[in-house]
């Protein structure tokens, strides 16, 4: 919390003294929930898409790199703490053939 406390506080002194008076960026404070809900909603969207596709998660692995399914498992449920990169995302998205933005779209259900 300190840490985020203070690069929050670094960014906004530091951007106050780049950019011009009338051009002031807010500084957002994201809830830990909000920001969880979002990997959630991006594990959801992967398990949809490599579904839908008829990919398991040990193929999607393989696809993308990784030797074993556990990452995989583990970040669609965003369990143990575990996320998909950017780098990832990127991959599963050419594996699905499917573009990137829709694995970060809400779910609209």
């Amino acid at each position: 919390m300190f840490y985020r406390t203070f690069i929050k506080d670094y960014i906004s002194t530091t951007l106050r003294q780049k950019i011009p008076i009338g051009h002031i960026l807010e500084i957002y404070d994201f809830s830990e929930e909000e920001l969880e809900n979002f990997h959630k909603k991006i594990g959801k969207n992967v398990k949809k898409y490599r579904e839908e596709k008829g990919i398991t998660q040990m193929e999607l692995a393989h696809a993308i790199g990784h030797g074993s399914v556990g990452h995989i498992a583990k970040a669609e449920l965003n369990k143990y703490g575990k996320r998909f990169s950017l780098e990832q995302l990127y991959k599963i998205a050419k594996v699905l053939d499917i573009e990137v933005s829709r694995l970060l779209e809400g779910n609209k259900d």
